[in-house]
């Protein structure tokens, strides 16, 4: 996902949610927004934009109900300026597919307030990311849901499952700087996913404050001995303009990745900062 930056909306920001007059899932969005790798001196500020296609079936102020299947698709195209200095042959276009699907199938506690539910989501990202040039994750697992407060919302999920990781650096800095080959600098194997989210909704004015947090820690299947892990820190803030099928979408984000050996030469940390204008049909 490249992420994104401002459609110079925030005049609006003060409107109060209104009711929505219908429950669509489909949507399209507009995205601009920044990203970089910090610790690289050849590294730019990657400038773009991009177009996404959503199916969402959840909204972003709903909650997950017993025995109803739930998909999240979302496929982005981006175009970007100054992908990076020192890859000449860098593509500027990039594309993302993230797929979710979940079915709460169990509801415990004395209030029956957390759902259980079976969790599956592929994400696939090609040249989309500085350095990465295609990256796929799938999981198979549990997720834990509840919902906190009878006005303004406290949502908290849980997801714990099996995941299959591949991914393919754009090996020209490491293979040429370094002596790495691409053999070295490629990597799939399988391993555990986790993910803890909050999400916290103003019930006046629809405003949601959202932190996330997960991580895929390969363990096995990887070959000579190579492990991969990603972490990544999710911060977001979404608003809705005049009523909530038409959102304003702020989000930062932090992604770490870590291997067995130093692929690039500088810690693989990647910073982005993001907006996105978000239409319900």
């Amino acid at each position: 996902m490249k992420t994104t930056l401002a459609l110079g909306l925030a005049g609006l920001l003060s409107f109060p949610a209104l009711a929505d007059s219908d429950n669509s899932p489909f949507a399209m969005s507009l995205i601009a927004g920044l990203e970089s790798y910090p610790d690289s001196e050849f590294s730019s500020m990657s400038r773009g934009g991009g177009l996404s296609f959503i199916w969402d079936d959840l909204r972003y102020d709903n909650v997950y109900q017993l025995d109803n299947n739930y998909f999240r698709v979302r496929g982005t195209y981006y175009y970007e300026r100054d992908s990076e200095k020192y890859d000449e042959d860098r593509f500027r276009n990039s594309m993302d597919l993230r797929f979710n699907y979940q079915r709460p199938f169990a509801r415990f506690g004395e209030q029956q307030d957390y759902l259980l539910s079976f969790h599956g989501r592929y994400e696939g990202h090609y040249n989309s990311q500085q350095l990465e040039e295609f990256e796929q994750l799938a999981v198979a697992g549990l997720s834990l849901n509840r919902r906190f407060g009878n006005v303004n919302h406290y949502d908290l999920g849980l997801t714990l499952g099996l995941g299959y990781s591949e991914e393919e650096k754009d090996d020209d800095w490491p293979r040429e700087e370094m002596g790495r080959t691409e053999e070295e600098l490629n990597r799939a194997g399988f391993g555990y996913f986790f993910e803890w989210s909050n999400k916290y909704t103003f019930a006046h004015t629809g405003v949601q404050l959202g932190a996330k947090w997960s991580r895929f820690d390969g363990q096995w299947g990887y070959d000579a001995d190579k492990f991969y892990t990603m972490d990544r820190l999710t911060l977001e803030v979404i608003m809705p303009l005049a009523n909530q099928n038409n959102l304003l979408h702020f989000t930062t984000q932090y992604i770490n990745r870590d291997y067995e050996v130093d692929l690039l030469g500088f810690e693989d940390t990647l910073y982005r900062v993001a907006v996105e204008y978000v239409h319900y049909f």
